[in-house]
């Protein structure tokens, strides 16, 4: 009796472990990408500066850097500006005051705001859209240096949600990531490495 359960027990056991190894269907792995994309948050440029941001009069006259990022992140609605004097605590003593313009969120922007703050730094900068998978061009078995992975997948991706902003060419032209990414939908392929773990599959650790 012992030996007949063994028998019918081997088969199905060797089947269940066939079926936990197999490769997902196209579905299940736009689903596993798309559910790691929509985790890491939409796309973002960064300034480098928290708000307020304040541009120096020489600064705006040379039209360029900070100057022109804020002028054109104010044409596209995202900021807004006044002349102002940004008086700042002298370390010996006294206070200096310099004439600046003054850039905050706008109303309109500040839906796309994000600002982060490191130990030592902050950051604000607007999001334009979260990418997810577009479409599927290449699947194939992970190289062996890399154990954890065990399969790699090649995939163009969209952004369903870009804002409008980012579409004007004036705002790709400051930012550059900005241009890389959307003109990138549908055409640049980016690879990731997906891991079958006993939980199903999921993107490895990157």
């Amino acid at each position: 009796m012992r030996n007949s359960l063994y028998i019918v027990i081997g088969p199905l056991l060797l089947l269940s472990g066939c079926k936990n190894l197999s490769k997902p269907n196209d579905a299940e792995i736009k689903s596993v990408i798309d559910q790691y994309l929509a985790s890491h948050g939409p796309s973002c440029t960064w300034l480098g500066q928290p708000f307020p941001v304040n541009v120096t009069k020489a600064q705006l006259s040379r039209n360029e850097g900070v100057a022109l990022q804020m002028t054109t992140l104010e044409k596209a609605g995202l900021v807004q500006s006044l002349e102002t004097v940004n008086r700042t605590q002298n370390p010996l003593g006294g206070v200096t005051e310099q004439d600046v313009r003054r850039y905050e969120p706008a109303s309109a922007g500040k839906p796309y705001l994000r600002q982060v703050r490191a130990v030592l730094t902050e950051s604000a900068g607007f999001c334009y859209g979260t990418k997810s998978v577009d479409s599927l061009s290449e699947l194939s078995d992970s190289p062996s240096p890399h154990p954890d992975i065990s399969m790699q997948v090649t995939y163009t991706y969209k952004i369903a949600d870009l804002a409008p902003w980012a579409r004007r060419p004036d705002v790709q032209n400051e930012f550059g990531d900005i241009r890389t990414a959307v003109t990138g939908i549908s055409r640049t392929a980016e690879t990731i490495g997906l891991q079958l773990t006993d939980k199903g599959w999921k993107v490895a650790d990157q």
